[in-house]
């Protein structure tokens, strides 16, 4: 029975080796099979033109382990079997790529950052618009054409508060007079500097005295000139520090006025416009129509008083002598015709790479309700 125990205990010890030597085979080789690296390589450009990219970041993610780029875009770094390895660059959005392989080629696509709202300040420099030190506010090109004002003066009309636009009543082609914030001279001109592009134009409307020997003369205005289907946007500094920008001529504030330019589209662009309006006096004053030329309700053709006999069509005697009917006429209301205003439009840009084109026609012919009045002009940029 003994003998029997001994031989039983010996082959459970044996047993008990074998079964150990397995498990410390298999927890060696998952061992190994975890830790196993992976050398990884390849190049890094640009999405945009093809580029290499020297000096980007490669980082083994959640770890230290990391390189930079070549001055030819390549690198190489060693890494675990199936990590995730971040590819990030100034300016560039930051990929992610699993290490499943020994050669990963990455392309960065630029990363588009919107800024705050810019301002173009004097000289075309461009500042976010809260670290101005002066009032600005601004209006697009295409409220502009909401009103169909051939004047860009008096399309600013109710647009920017603060702004007073005083409209000629000289037809279509008269000036308008533009205050910022009130009148700060009494005698002076209180006409803000008006800036085209970074370049200040003529806004010189003429005399604006009204004596016996200098009467007042409407001479149109600079801003009537351009085309309001060219404005890309209009920008009214306020505030003496806006004239720090321009000099003593921006006294009263400056409006810049930036025009558009060829856009970086595909293809051949072209847009047309056409737009037709009719106008006419929006009141006239209301004159006494019953009672004719006369005193006492009796006919007189030598008075300028209205207290004659009550209109019914009789004939009378009139001034010269001639036997007419008797009749009220509105020659105020009747003074006046209705007026047309029509435009046309056509505009072509183009790009062509590193340049961009824009042309643009305007053709408007403004008839206002005051007879003789008109305007024709044609814009060509």
């Amino acid at each position: 029975m003994v003998s029997q125990k001994t031989i039983i205990t010996n082959q459970n010890v044996k047993f008990m080796r074998k079964v150990g030597l397995l498990l410390s085979f298999l927890i060696g080789f998952w061992s190994v099979s975890y830790g196993q690296t992976l050398q990884v390589t390849g190049t890094v450009t640009s999405k945009a033109d093809g580029s290499t990219l020297p000096g980007v970041t490669v980082l083994e993610k959640g770890t230290q382990n990391g390189t930079v780029t070549d001055i030819n875009g390549k690198y190489s770094l060693k890494v675990k079997q199936g990590a995730v390895v971040q590819f990030s660059f100034v300016g560039m959005k930051t990929t992610e790529v699993k290490a499943d392989r020994g050669v990963i080629n990455v392309e960065l696509e630029p990363a588009v950052t919107e800024l705050g709202e810019l301002v173009v300040t004097a000289l075309g420099i461009k500042r976010e618009k809260k670290a101005l030190g002066y009032a600005h506010q601004d209006v697009k090109g295409d409220a502009l054409l909401q009103t169909r004002e051939n004047n860009i003066g008096n399309a600013l009309t109710g647009k920017i508060a603060g702004v007073q636009v005083i409209r000629s009543s000289n037809g279509p082609a008269g000036s308008s007079k533009i205050v910022l914030r009130g009148h700060s001279s009494l005698t002076g001109d209180n006409q803000p500097l008006i800036v085209v592009d970074g370049v200040p134009i003529n806004n010189f409307t003429g005399r604006e005295n009204n004596d016996y020997w200098n009467p007042s003369l409407d001479m149109g205005s600079g801003m009537a000139d351009l085309n309001p289907e060219d404005i890309e946007s209009v920008s009214v500094l306020k505030g003496a520090s806006a004239a720090a920008l321009y000099g003593s001529r921006a006294g009263n504030g400056v409006i810049l006025i930036t025009t558009k330019k060829g856009k970086q589209n595909p293809g051949l662009g072209i847009n047309f416009s056409t737009s037709f309006g009719i106008e006419s006096a929006f009141t006239h004053p209301e004159m006494q129509n019953s009672f004719g030329q006369g005193i006492e309700g009796i006919y007189d053709n030598q008075t300028n008083l209205s207290w004659g006999p009550e209109i019914t069509g009789q004939e009378v005697e009139n001034w010269n002598g001639q036997k007419v009917n008797l009749a009220a006429y509105d020659n105020v209301k009747n003074f006046f015709d209705n007026g047309t205003s029509q435009n046309y439009a056509v505009s072509f840009q183009q790009d062509y790479g590193k340049s961009q084109v824009y042309t643009s026609v305007t053709r408007s012919n403004d008839k206002s309700h005051i007879p003789g009045a008109e305007l024709h002009k044609t814009n060509l940029t």
